[in-house]
């Protein structure tokens, strides 16, 4: 027997109907998507490329207003972000001892027996995926053993009604597997705090008061020269992890081999020596060895953030999908109900600052290494970092207090200044994406053991450095060299590539002595003017008048200065120029021309 499939007019009109709505739809996305394209592709603003034309030239270090004019049209204060209302029904103490909330149960008026809590595990597979262990229905108060955990409540009907990633750090494990030694002032641990995409400059428009405590409480050192060697963060990284030049020629097969277990990062050389070790970065999908690659086989450090993040991603894939999309239209002053700064009742900057205190913590008096780095908050939108401002001063405060800093040196650094093409097409804004904020802070008692070795590295702040010299200057750190420290050693005519910041680093140094390419040389050079040139007094004397008309406030204390005698003068000059065959066509680029300065700037001394 045969049967035979009929349909009704009226069916088959409805299919046609649906079919072409269906057809419609593709259409329509596919044109959307391609303006979408289109915008990001052709819209936006023109990247103006400059390189230097003399990079063996001996530096003189540009001298820029952080609330330079141009930039600061740019600037502006983001509101106060708003993460969601719920409460948190779980906690890991910093002992690692997992309870319920007894503030939360009292708010909800719930007893511990009117719901069922658990937690499972976050378990690292490989290095862009976790899976969460089978859930622990746990009696309080219950050790944890991991770093992370999703916590789980349902009440008596079995509805969930609670369900957030819990922060620990399991230190048992560690101390199980290897012997770490005692920190001292032979032995220093090292903290550093990175934060992506911030220049000197900027972190002082952005991260004020925590510009603020580290120099004027800390008595941190803040680096005027320190200079990117490559155009975004991973070749700016790669040389200060490993003293070598993200190229294949210096770390063979860098490019391609998906995986960066070989290389050799400054992280082994300290768990060598008996350190714990952190290596902490946001951000998942752009992470530094992970972006257009696989990251890591085994983590490189023993403790690593990694895990919570992509734990974030799988409790809220489609969410956390959409987190550029919705900073975007934040940034856009768009009012978005939960930011896409926080995970869930939290900012994520605050959970990553919070497992950095839980490091160091843990390994009290112990020495450790901790790298950390944060990206979201400032790598696209720059001005979102100063929510983030308090939040940085209350850690370098808890730092403080808590005595961590007695025998650690903290570094607050990034890797360049603001990428974003609005900012870096400014005057002040080119010459800022070369020169990232770079602030150490040494112990006090090490200054008054050490003074010469602060007072080079006072003077070191005054020159070009690198993150090669940074390098170095860790490797010092690790291995004690705090004794006088050897003369500098040429090698075929040049000075080291990479010069601790111990080691006085000559004033003569040039971009191509500290192996900076043309292309993010900052420096300006000098040559001398003949001072029996007329214009030459006249415009000293209209700079005294100047400085006197500055000083007519305070002129009971200062005496007035006269004009004595021409000793030199000079002719400052960028040296940029333009690289046209670099720039891609926007159509907006009519509406950004090239912001030019005179170029020469009279210098007297």
């Amino acid at each position: 027997m045969s049967s035979v499939l009929t349909m009704s007019p009226l069916r088959c009109t409805v299919c046609m109907k649906q079919l072409r709505v269906n057809k419609n739809s593709i259409v329509a996305v596919f044109f959307v998507s391609l303006l979408i394209f289109a915008n990001f592709r052709y819209n936006q603003p023109t990247r103006f490329r400059f390189s230097h034309s003399n990079v063996n030239a001996v530096c003189t270090l540009p001298e820029l207003d952080p609330f330079d004019s141009e930039i600061m049209k740019l600037n502006w204060h983001p509101r106060p972000v708003v993460c969601d209302d719920s409460l948190p029904f779980m906690y890991i103490d910093r002992k690692g001892f997992i309870h319920l909330n007894t503030t939360t149960l009292a708010l909800k008026k719930l007893t511990k027996l009117d719901i069922d809590c658990t937690y499972q595990h976050v378990e690292r597979q490989g290095d862009d995926d976790v899976i969460f262990k089978p859930e622990v229905h746990f009696t309080e108060p219950e050790y944890v053993h991991c770093d992370f955990v999703v916590g789980r409540c349902r009440d008596q009907t079995d509805q969930s009604i609670y369900e957030n990633l819990l922060i620990n750090l399991n230190s048992h494990l560690v101390f199980e597997s290897k012997n770490i030694r005692n920190e001292s002032q032979q032995q220093l641990s090292v903290l550093i705090l990175g934060i992506d995409s911030i220049s000197r400059n900027g972190a002082l428009r952005k991260l004020p008061k925590t510009m603020k405590y580290v120099e004027d409480v800390l008595g941190g050192i803040t680096f005027k020269g320190y200079t990117k060697v490559g155009e975004n963060t991973f070749p700016n990284l790669v040389p200060l992890l490993t003293g070598r030049k993200a190229d294949p020629n210096e770390l063979p097969h860098i490019f391609g081999q998906g995986y960066f277990d070989d290389i050799p990062l400054i992280h082994h050389n300290f768990s060598k020596s008996g350190y714990a070790t952190l290596y902490a970065e946001d951000w998942p999908a752009f992470s530094t060895f992970n972006y257009a690659a696989k990251g890591f086989k085994v983590p490189p450090s023993d403790h690593y953030i990694r895990p919570l993040y992509l734990a974030m991603k799988k409790l809220q894939p489609i969410s956390t999908s959409l987190d550029q999309v919705l900073l975007y239209l934040e940034d856009k002053n768009i009012k978005i109900k939960s930011s896409s700064l926080c995970f869930r009742n939290q900012l994520k900057h605050v959970m990553f600052l919070e497992y950095f205190k839980r490091f160091v913590d843990s390994y009290t008096n112990r020495a450790k290494f901790a790298f950390t780095w944060i990206n979201e908050i400032s790598h696209d939108y720059s001005n979102f970092l100063e929510i983030a401002d308090q939040d940085f001063v209350e850690f370098l405060m808890w730092l403080q207090n808590d005595g961590h800093l007695e025998n650690s040196v903290l570094v607050v650094m990034s890797d360049h200044g603001s990428r974003t093409e609005e900012i870096r097409n400014t005057v002040a804004g080119r010459i800022e994406v070369r020169m990232p904020l770079l602030s150490v802070v040494l112990p006090e008692r090490f200054k008054q053991i050490h003074p010469a070795l602060v007072e080079t590295l006072i003077q070191n702040t005054k020159v070009i450095t690198t993150p090669f010299d940074f390098h170095t200057f860790l490797s010092d750190v690790l291995h004690n060299n705090f004794d006088d420290p050897p003369p500098l050693i040429m090698r075929d005519g040049k000075l080291p590539r990479g010069i601790s910041f111990f080691q006085k680093i000559p004033k003569e140094r040039t971009c191509a002595d500290a192996g900076i390419h043309e292309l993010f040389c900052a420096c300006f050079t000098s040559t001398p003017v003949d001072i029996s040139n007329n214009i030459v007094p006249k415009i000293a004397q209209d700079s005294i008048t100047k400085i006197n008309h500055m000083l007519v406030g305070v002129k009971h204390k200062c005496a007035e200065l006269t004009f004595s005698k021409l000793i030199d003068a000079q002719l400052i000059e960028s040296n940029f120029k333009r690289v046209k065959e670099d720039e891609r066509f926007t159509l907006r680029k009519p509406l950004y021309p090239t912001r030019r300065r005179k170029k020469k700037i009279p210098c007297f001394v």
